[in-house]
């Protein structure tokens, strides 16, 4: 069983667990946040406090959610793979995962969602509740695609992207880099 440490204690953090605890070979160890809050009876260990500790090797998820562009999850990720860290892929076992689609580390697939054949997403991406990912789709690190999202046959999502929730993305559109697209949209360029 792999033990697992969330760094963020915010309401994302109550989605993550929910996929660990179902799952059979993830654990979540504690949380890690910059203030004292007490989330779902974990133990919660401040950030000063823990970056003092040894955590090289250590298994850990970015659990701060993303309501823009990824910028501060890809940094948090970054500061944390410097100090040697590993960031597992979480899969929820509800979810449908091709198993020829390829899925970075450190990347969260949440309940009910589809994975088709030939799809890649990048590290540090939520894959969250609901969203379908149609085949040979590329969606690139520090991505969010809000529940329920629809990504259709061969799209590029670039880096640092938000998808808003029940938006459907057209085949073959490329998203820009850092782009937010707004929840219930319709993109087709």
């Amino acid at each position: 069983m792999v033990k697992i440490i969330l760094i963020g204690g915010g309401a994302h953090a109550n989605a993550c667990i929910d996929v660990i605890e179902t799952s059979k070979k993830n654990k979540v160890l504690y949380l890690v946040d910059k203030k004292k809050i007490q989330k779902n009876g974990f133990k919660l260990i401040l950030e000063k406090e823990f970056v003092k500790k040894k955590i090289k090797g250590k298994n850990l998820h970015i659990s701060v959610g993303q309501l823009k562009t990824g910028h501060i999850r890809h940094k948090i990720f970054k500061f944390y793979k410097k100090k040697g860290c590993k960031f597992p892929k979480i899969l929820s076992k509800n979810s449908y995962i091709s198993k020829k689609s390829r899925i970075g580390e450190g990347t969260i697939v949440l309940h009910n969602s589809v994975i088709n054949r030939n799809v890649t997403i990048g590290k540090n991406c939520i894959i969250n509740t609901g969203s379908i990912i149609e085949h040979d789709v590329k969606i690139e690190d520090d991505v969010h695609i809000a529940p329920g999202s629809i990504i259709l046959g061969n799209c590029v999502i670039k880096s640092k992207t938000f998808i808003g929730s029940g938006s459907i993305i057209k085949q073959n559109t490329i998203v820009e880099k850092n782009s937010i697209i707004p929840a219930n949209s319709y993109i087709k360029k």
